[in-house]
């Protein structure tokens, strides 16, 4: 090994020890893209009962859109609510919790719901969501207290977790209370289910 090999070598064996093992990493590069619940995902709510759901997100290297379907059944075909999350994201470091995840953290820039059935526009008026007055299948802004939702000025950012393993994307597991609203609730393992490259 000549001298050249060698110093090439030494100086990608130090780039690497100085970054902290990044190769693993996740970048924002990697996030950038469409990913899609695979299935219809049943999520338990803690009195043994599930709610379904599927997630739709839209990365960029700096900002995220999700748009959550919940539904009431478990074949995801009768549509009972969506949930839209818009806000910028970054990516802070290595987990040492997770292998191979990255810790993130997920602003909620703005935060909206749809009902699809009236019950759901009648539950959204009776807990005194959004403007008070709801319609089935309109959009409106939801930045305060909403049901299962902390006003954005209490609960701003989702502390997360992040894997990429070929096409598909993990998020941290949530907790029962769905509280990641601090570093300190930040998952210690990954969701069963991910999201799929589009």
């Amino acid at each position: 090994m000549n001298a050249t090999t060698r110093l090439a070598l030494t100086l990608a064996t130090l780039s690497a020890a100085a970054c902290g093992g990044a190769k693993t990493a996740v970048k924002p590069q990697d996030l950038a893209g469409k990913w899609d619940s695979a299935t219809c995902e049943a999520i338990p709510n803690g009195d043994g009962s599930n709610s379904y759901i599927q997630r739709h997100f839209q990365l960029t290297e700096a900002k995220w859109t999700l748009d959550l379907d919940a539904f009431g059944d478990a074949q995801c075909q009768t549509k009972l609510f969506t949930a839209r999350v818009v806000g910028p994201y970054t990516l802070e470091r290595d987990s040492e919790k997770v292998t191979g995840a990255t810790e993130g953290n997920f602003v909620f820039g703005e935060r909206y719901l749809t009902a699809h059935v009236q019950p759901l526009a009648d539950a959204f008026v009776q807990s005194g969501c959004g403007t008070g007055a709801w319609t089935v299948g309109a959009e409106q802004p939801v930045p305060g207290a909403c049901l299962f939702f902390k006003p954005i000025t209490q609960c701003g950012t989702d502390h997360d977790v992040v894997k990429v393993d070929g096409d598909k994307l993990f998020f941290g597991q949530r907790p029962a209370d769905n509280d990641m609203c601090s570093p300190d609730k930040r998952p210690q393992a990954l969701a069963s289910h991910p999201v799929v490259k589009g």
